[in-house]
């Protein structure tokens, strides 16, 4: 297993695992918003940086990182978390978690937001996420959005 950062040619296999996730963890809506997405430069800049996480030469997670220069209430985040449907549950999510945590944690942050759904929160509950809002159908139908928050030890 080895994480690097994300190239112009995983954007097919990003959309794939996006698409492998579809419609528990993500509405179809939000497809074209993650592709927009994946176009962006990302180089620590605006859109941060984002990782894909391989396994036997195969893409099996993505997910980036932000940091707000001005600090403006949300100092850092976690961006676009996603794991081949296929392979939940075998620790590629919490490898690329705690790989993300560290890579924000080099780069100064100390408290780090995110939002994902009803389905994912758990998850990031166990690496120590605590809920501080939820809104009901807040992605669509079916779908709330939890913004979580955490703080990192120096």
């Amino acid at each position: 297993m080895s994480i690097r950062p994300f190239q112009p040619e995983d954007r097919a296999a990003c959309l794939a695992l996006f698409d492998s996730n579809m419609p528990e963890f993500f509405l179809p809506h939000e497809r074209a918003e993650f592709g927009q997405w994946l176009g962006q430069p990302f180089d620590s800049g605006e859109y941060g940086e984002y990782f894909v996480l391989e396994h036997r030469g195969q893409v099996m997670a993505c997910g980036g990182v932000w940091l707000d220069p001005q600090n403006s209430g949300r100092p850092a985040g976690l961006s676009w978390g996603m794991v081949a449907r296929k392979a939940h549950r075998r620790g590629y999510g919490s490898a690329l978690l705690q790989f993300r945590l560290k890579r924000l944690r080099a780069l100064g942050a100390t408290e780090i937001h995110l939002d994902t759904s009803q389905h994912s929160a758990p998850f990031f509950a166990r690496s120590g996420f605590r809920e501080v809002r939820r809104v009901p159908d807040g992605y669509g139908p079916g779908l709330d959005r939890v913004d979580m928050v955490a703080r990192l030890a120096p």
